[in-house]
């Protein structure tokens, strides 16, 4: 019971540091009303805070003030929920500074995915990913050394095993000459280049086949080629720092 109260002081006091709260003035008194707390649930590697606001507080509030219930509650917290109903957790462990990737453990985690693009794990261990068929444009940015050719390097390595030849072709361009020669030879990739210049005859043939797949959806009366009585693969280009 005390665990829970102190527990519950912390969290107080949190909503207190973000101003989390609605203030009620009756006379000369100033009085501070917190959103409600219904369970508070403790285990050896996280706490979790199930309370509701109270009406006429911004939900926006907990988002934009993050960093003040971090700095109370801990740098590792999650936020779920909408409108009036929330709930805080407090993760105890911090998440891996490196991961080994290894498919067959993010395998049953992308299955029924065209092409999947894993980028990490939760706190709970569980990997985050996505499915880039549903995106199809893809930025990684980021300071040096901060393991965007690694992260494409997954991303790729993932897309090959996969997808068959049948199901995708890759364009690779690396004018850096340092991250994606270990492609060479892979039976997916139409073409590797390592210069501006080698990426011309590729690029041309690109041109020509967008021509034909748009002329392929009017004749076919759709708008995406996932919708033609028939397959084509994916062609997704990949270029590695270039301005």
């Amino acid at each position: 019971m005390f665990e829970k109260l102190k527990l519950r002081g912390q969290l107080i006091k949190a909503f207190r540091t973000a101003e989390i709260y609605r203030v009620v003035k009756q006379g000369d008194r100033t009085s501070y009303l917190f959103p409600k707390i219904h369970q508070i649930d403790s285990h050896h590697t996280y706490t979790r805070y199930a309370f509701s606001l109270l009406n006429g507080i911004d939900p926006e509030l907990l988002n934009k003030k993050r960093w003040a219930l971090r700095q109370v509650l801990g740098s590792n917290i999650e936020i779920n929920g909408s409108l009036k109903n929330f709930s805080i957790t407090v993760h105890y462990k911090s998440l891996p500074k490196m991961l080994t990737y290894t498919y067959d453990s993010i395998h049953p985690y992308i299955e029924g995915m065209e092409l999947p693009v894993c980028i990490g794990q939760d706190i709970y261990g569980n990997p985050v990913s996505w499915d880039f068929a549903e995106l199809e444009t893809l930025l990684i940015s980021g300071e040096i050394g901060a393991g965007k050719s690694s992260l494409m390097r997954v991303i790729l390595t993932t897309w090959v095993k996969h997808s068959s030849p049948d199901e995708l072709r890759l364009v690779l361009v690396d004018l850096k000459r340092a991250d994606l020669g270990l492609f060479h030879g892979i039976e997916h990739v139409d073409a590797l280049c390592f210069e501006a210049k080698d990426m011309r005859k590729p690029f041309a043939l690109l041109r020509a086949e967008m021509y034909r797949r748009g002329d392929l959806l009017l004749e076919h009366g759709v708008t995406h080629i996932s919708r033609l009585p028939f397959k084509l693969p994916r062609i997704v280009v990949v270029v590695d720092e270039m301005r």
